[in-house]
């Protein structure tokens, strides 16, 4: 944890523990009530396909943390000659806050962006704009905010978290503070 903790140094579902997943349940409840009452030819392809991206995405990091400990462990190709300890293991437990909050905006944004239902499943144009985007502004912007993170007024209270981890796995970049992953992280990191 961060070594004065700063406001909103927690991700709001944390007290949930391993109930977090909760959070989407009224989304899934809904998913539900849609298919149920109007059948699933009438859902949008897009609000349904949200939980199961969620969940692969979750298996992908899953999968990269335990390829992670297993090198670890083997001692070969290591950047660090250290084992992983308990206390980082500890500190990394909310790898998966940052796919909840992937979820709850993309869900968002299914629900109440203006046309969001007939949006086309590919636009090349929209893919080549979204590239330069990123290539650009964003990883520009990225750059600037995480060396703002590194003042000692953030660091102490957000980013010294992040830090902490002398043995660097997939997801030390990914359980952070929500601070430090808003508002550029969500917008531009998928891990």
């Amino acid at each position: 944890m961060a070594t004065n903790p700063g406001i909103l140094s927690e991700w709001p579902w944390k007290r949930l523990g391993s109930f977090k997943y909760l959070v989407l349940a009224p989304w899934v409840a809904h998913g539900c009530h849609l298919a149920a009452t109007e059948g699933w030819r009438e859902l949008d392809l897009g609000y349904v396909a949200i939980l199961p991206s969620m969940l692969l995405r979750a298996l992908h990091d899953q999968a990269w943390i335990t390829v992670s400990r297993l090198y670890n462990a083997r001692g070969k190709r290591q950047i660090v000659d250290r084992g992983i300890e308990f206390d980082q293991v500890d500190r990394e437990r909310n790898w998966d806050d940052q796919i909840i909050l992937s979820a709850i905006l993309l869900l968002l944004g299914a629900v109440y962006m203006p046309g969001g239902q007939n949006l086309p499943w590919w636009r090349t144009d929209g893919a080549v704009l979204l590239l330069l985007l990123h290539a650009g502004p964003v990883e520009f912007l990225y750059y600037w905010f995480h060396r703002a993170l590194h003042h000692h007024f953030l660091y102490t209270r957000y980013h010294s978290h992040h830090h902490a981890s002398i043995v660097t796995e997939p997801i030390t970049s990914s359980s952070i503070p929500l601070p430090s992953y808003w508002p550029i992280n969500c917008c531009s990191r998928s891990q």
